[in-house]
């Protein structure tokens, strides 16, 4: 019986490792790949390996060309105002509302007891370390998806930030995101509005 050679199995294997992309879309990349290699593959090569000069920033947990991402070494931003997200994506679509003047921080994940997600798997204690060396914070925004994942993680954020120091605030984005949405996939009109009007926890 006719297989495919061993280096384009291994490559179908590693694409449909991606999300969202299934064995038969992963062998569709690959082939494509294969038949327009000259002019495909080598640019795909060259980004892939770009990869590895992005950073991680040391304060928020954020993609960077540097230690420190532009938004945390930007002046004009409001260090007061803390937005916690779940993933670098949020913060794409977060700035696109041109609503938020603070800054943010990263938890990559939602505790998820059922997936084996706890607290201390995300960068809740970041966060924590995060208010109690400063002396300057008065507000905490929860952008966190209104499902039971994000629910659960703000609720034991609150608790955990109001232990550490009662008078920050803490609030969540408010009305135009229904139960069980994704912030990722809200229009800038939508999300911008959910910012302007959160509601204190």
């Amino acid at each position: 019986m006719f297989n495919y050679p061993i280096q384009i199995r291994r490559l179908i294997n590693e694409i449909s490792k991606f999300p969202g992309v299934g064995p038969k879309m992963a062998e569709r990349i690959t082939l494509y790949l294969v038949k327009n290699y000259v002019k495909t593959a080598d640019e795909l090569i060259n980004a892939i390996e770009g990869i590895k000069e992005i950073k991680i920033c040391k304060i928020c947990f954020n993609i960077s060309e540097e230690d420190i991402c532009s938004i945390c070494s930007d002046k004009t931003r409001n260090e007061k105002i803390i937005c916690v997200v779940e993933s670098p994506e949020d913060i794409i679509t977060i700035e696109k509302t041109e609503k938020f003047k603070g800054v943010y921080h990263i938890l990559y994940g939602l505790i998820n007891p059922v997936n084996g997600i706890m607290p201390d798997d995300i960068k809740i204690k970041e966060l924590l370390n995060r208010i109690k060396k400063s002396d300057e914070i008065f507000e905490i925004i929860l952008a966190l998806n209104h499902t039971v994942e994000g629910d659960a993680t703000a609720l034991y954020i609150h608790k955990e930030i109001k232990d550490i120091k009662n008078n920050i605030k803490i609030t969540r984005l408010a009305k135009g995101l229904p139960t069980g949405s994704d912030i990722r996939y809200a229009d800038e009109i939508t999300l911008g509005q959910a910012i302007v009007e959160r509601k204190e926890m």
